[in-house]
């Protein structure tokens, strides 16, 4: 982290103060800015000749308002200059918000609009240091690496000795690219430029070959070598055509390495390392073919077979055919056993009956593999792999043990040697450099540059939608989207509406039930006769009528009785607290 917020330091450090100039009177031009740095654009030629115009940022925020010969309204008021006399506005201490589209309309007196134009400013962040890195190869070529701390959309440029580099001079590469391969006898003052839009450095370094020289001679066997080979090594010619040149010695280890080819079809390719040891299958069953011959460049025989008899083997020290299964194995190789072979097979009437070819290349192998990344200005990680050794290296990625996709590269491929990853792309990351005989990789635990990416609306209107870095975000107290989980409570609210509202819901349909439940319990209560509605009961009381002694009387057949009600009272219907029972007698009559 320590690291991330050094270069970030560096780069606005390096950025202060670079000012870059744009002519936006052309309709689509396109203008640079470094971070933190200032741009001056020339809008027109003198603002006071134009009546109105209004400049734009993305179509919909105003940034300048000009009516006669006044300035209406300007956005940046404290960081820009404009300047009606030569028609420029000067933006400074330019941020990644600045970057985007600006449209100027200009109008006449009538009010309507004249002369529409479109700019799109870029920010970038400058190059701010290159580091050249060169390593001898096993054929003694030299391939040299040109990397660059800091920069957005590096582009690469290579001289030597005051000379842009020729293609006589590369053996792989071009001069555009940030990795080249220098043939054997290259050397002098190796200069490599690195530059965008807003910022150019460069590195020099004096270079030499890697110790090879170049032989042509014919060996005590009548073989003809021309070939590049290492002079402290040499044993092929005792006398070399050209001087040994001092220089590091390379180290190789090849010895051990075994290689194996299909070579039953025509037009095969196979490979080989250098002091390494190559299987080639030529045939099924040898024993079979009455006679067969095998060539080197079509001119050179190296086996020639004739009624299962070897009769000529020129690589018999460090070869062994065998009849039994077709295969010609071929140890301690060397750079002249790089060729195209040609086999014969003859009928026994001599007539050639079938002839295929093979061609057989030399590799060095891959030795070792670095990893080296470093965080850019806008939190993305570029990481690059490096090979010791290896020809034609061949590059794969993988991130947690899955391919890399697109969606986590911001620019290069998987198949490239330097990579770009997205913000907010961590984990294991392995680099695998393999070529034809070899195979090595290396991984890496990688974390994201402390970048957080922020969607919101600053004080002034403006919408904010970038990545930046945590550590120094002032754009947005609470960004919307964070590595950091913020809760906002807005979203809280609104996550629970739902429930909210189903909670409400559930407690009406309890209130209108119970509504509804004392309402019929009234309407009961209604329906009953007045009698009950106080609670009493009615009881008849048995009355016997008996008659005097002391009066006799003549009684009539049917004596009348009438019968009341005897009411007993539940509760007492006024406030009044009885002193005796709550007893109601009826009253007897007698009808005579």
């Amino acid at each position: 982290m320590k690291a991330v917020v050094g270069l970030l330091v560096m780069l606005l450090g390096v950025s202060h103060g670079v000012e870059t100039h744009c002519d936006g009177r052309q309709d689509g031009a396109q203008c640079y800015g470094a971070l933190g740095g200032t741009v001056v654009i020339q809008l027109m030629d003198r603002a006071s000749e134009i009546l109105r115009y209004q400049w734009f940022k993305n179509k919909t925020l105003t940034i300048l308002q000009w009516r006669k010969n006044m300035i209406v309204f300007n956005q940046m008021e404290n960081r820009s200059v404009f300047t009606p006399s030569n028609g420029t506005f000067r933006i400074n201490k330019l941020n990644w918000s600045d970057g985007a589209e600006y449209n100027l309309q200009t109008f006449d007196s009538m009010g309507k609009e004249s002369e529409p134009r479109t700019l799109q400013l870029s920010i970038q962040a400058p190059v701010s240091s290159v580091r050249l890195a060169s390593e001898c190869l096993s054929q003694g070529e030299m391939r040299v690496s040109c990397s660059s701390e800091g920069g957005d959309s590096p582009q690469y440029s290579w001289t030597l000795d005051g000379h842009t580099l020729t293609d006589d001079q590369l053996l792989s590469g071009s001069k555009e690219t940030n990795i080249i391969t220098l043939k054997q006898d290259v050397s002098g003052l190796l200069v490599c430029s690195v530059r965008n839009h807003i910022s150019s450095v460069s590195k020099e370094e004096k270079i030499s070959t890697c110790g090879f020289i170049f032989i042509n001679c014919t060996s005590s066997n009548g073989t003809n070598i021309s070939q590049w080979v290492h002079a402290a090594n040499n044993t092929l010619c005792i006398e070399p055509t050209t001087t040994p040149i001092t220089s590091t010695d390379l180290k190789t280890s090849t010895v051990g390495v075994e290689t194996h080819c299909d070579g039953r079809q025509d037009g095969a390719q196979c490979y080989g390392a250098l002091g390494g040891t190559v299987v080639i299958q030529l045939m099924d069953r040898a024993s079979e073919i009455l006679r067969y011959r095998w060539l080197q460049n079509k001119t050179s025989t190296i086996l020639d077979v004739k009624k299962n008899m070897i009769v000529f083997n020129q690589m018999e020290d460090r070869s062994v055919f065998t009849p039994s299964n077709g295969t010609f194995r071929i140890n301690n190789l060397n750079w002249s056993d790089g060729a195209e072979y040609n086999l014969i097979i003859t009928d026994s009437k001599g007539k050639e009956s079938e002839q295929r070819t093979l061609q057989l290349s030399f590799q060095a192998p891959v030795s070792s593999v670095r990893l080296a990344s470093e965080c850019l200005s806008k939190g993305e990680m570029r990481v690059s792999c490096s090979s010791e050794g290896g020809d034609s290296p061949q590059y794969s990625w993988t991130l947690d043990r899955h391919t890399l996709t697109d969606d986590q590269l911001l620019s290069g491929s998987k198949e490239t040697n330097i990579i770009t990853l997205k913000q907010d792309v961590s984990g294991l990351l392995v680099c695998s450099v393999r070529n034809h005989i070899s195979n090595v990789s290396k991984e890496e635990k990688i974390s994201t540059c402390g970048f957080i990416f922020i969607n919101c609306t600053s004080s002034n209107g403006t919408n904010i939608s970038q990545w930046v870095y945590e550590a120094n975000n002032t754009l947005c107290i609470e960004p919307t989207t964070t590595p950091i989980m913020i809760t906002d409570p807005k979203t809280s609210t609104e996550d629970h509406l739902p429930v909210i509202g189903g909670v409400l819901a559930a407690l009406m349909i309890l209130l209108i039930i119970g509504v509804a439940v004392v309402c019929s319990q009234r309407k009961k209560q209604s329906n009953k006769p007045k009698e009950e509605e106080d609670g009493q009961e009615l009881t008849y009381a048995e009355v016997n009528i008996v008659q005097r002694q002391r009066r006799q009387m003549h009684q009539r057949e049917e004596t009348e009785v009438e019968y009341g009600q005897v009411k007993f009272s539940r509760r007492p219907q006024s406030s009044v607290v009885p002193t005796q029972d709550e007893c109601v007698y009826s009253q007897v009559r007698k009808n005579r």
